[in-house]
């Protein structure tokens, strides 16, 4: 896994995580705004390497310029995260729960109205534990609440279900007007 993360270029760009952090959806890499700068810094670092190659080979020129757009590329994204505003919040349209079993925890996907806000948090995947659903209840960041109490009242349904010698749902979705 460290070796795709290495490589990976982010193509995808990133996408905000819960707390301040941004995720590469592509490989899972996850970077606060520092990790960005230095991701940046990495692209830079490689231009000027570009640069030193021998002048008048059309080769080396083709190079210096795949890493200039890749430098403007990276750049894009990092100003992009930087201009997002932190304190605004977007409420989504729904919220699907699901139980996944074998990691014994809960996944969240979060939809917003088209288009999607840039700071928009997508994915949460939350321990199928009380003690870990009630944490995130007190999270900094409101749609982490928000998608904490959607999970707590799915949680609550399964052991009631589980109680009643029922099977318990895997999956629920939360529309805006259950918020």
């Amino acid at each position: 896994m460290v070796r795709v993360m290495e490589n990976c270029l982010h193509l995808e760009g990133l996408r905000m995580t819960v707390g301040s952090g941004y995720r590469c959806p592509a490989c899972e890499t996850r970077l606060d705004m520092d990790g960005v700068a230095r991701w940046v810094r990495e692209a830079e670092r490689e231009r000027d390497e570009a640069y030193s190659m021998i002048q008048g080979d059309e080769f080396g020129e083709i190079v210096r310029d795949e890493r200039q757009r890749e430098v403007y590329r990276r750049r894009g994204v990092m100003y992009e995260l930087q201009s997002i505003p932190q304190a605004v919040m977007v409420r989504p349209e729904m919220i699907l729960v699901i139980h996944d079993a074998l990691a014994d925890s809960y996944k969240c996907k979060i939809f917003y109205k088209e288009p999607r806000p840039v700071a928009g948090l997508e994915e949460i995947e939350i321990e199928a534990g009380w003690k870990s659903i009630l944490e995130l209840r007190s999270h900094p960041d409101q749609i982490v609440r928000l998608a904490a109490d959607r999970v707590q009242e799915f949680h609550k349904q399964r052991d009631d279900a589980l109680k009643k010698s029922d099977v318990p749902p895997g999956r629920r979705v939360f529309y805006a007007n259950e918020f």
